[in-house]
């Protein structure tokens, strides 16, 4: 039997909503502290279908729906509001527009999470174009 994705702990979401965005995570936050949610994730997608897939497959772990374009309706940004666990998703041409990642890194770092470091550290690794087991 299914476990509904709601029911699973805000942790659990936020790991498998990693999982799906791997590649392409530009930043992990934690917001809390200036009440936002706890876990941030900002991604950032080759397109805006890609994008638009991404979200899907997020909202389907997380247990909502995707919501949201660009204020002007040019540069997609998409997000997945799970309350304690929201994922922006942006084409680059939106992430630069919007300096979304060094906004909230200029007050907010990277959750103090084993699995998130591993995972960073991970990203890191595929993005320089090494392999990893």
């Amino acid at each position: 039997m299914a476990i509904p994705a709601r029911s699973l702990p805000t942790v659990e979401r936020f790991h498998e909503a990693l999982e799906v965005c791997a590649p392409y995570v530009t930043g992990v936050f934690d917001l809390s502290d200036r009440g936002g949610p706890e876990h941030t994730i900002v991604v950032k997608g080759r397109s805006a279908s890609h994008l638009r897939k991404l979200a899907r497959r997020v909202a389907d772990l997380i247990g909502t729906r995707p919501e949201g374009e660009a204020p002007d309706g040019t540069d997609p940004w998409l997000v997945v509001d799970g309350g304690d666990l929201v994922v922006h998703l942006l084409t680059d041409a939106a992430l630069q527009r919007y300096g979304l990642v060094e906004w909230f890194g200029s007050v907010a770092g990277a959750p103090n999470d084993v699995f998130v470091v591993a995972m960073l550290e991970r990203l890191r690794d595929l993005q320089e174009g090494r392999r990893t087991a």
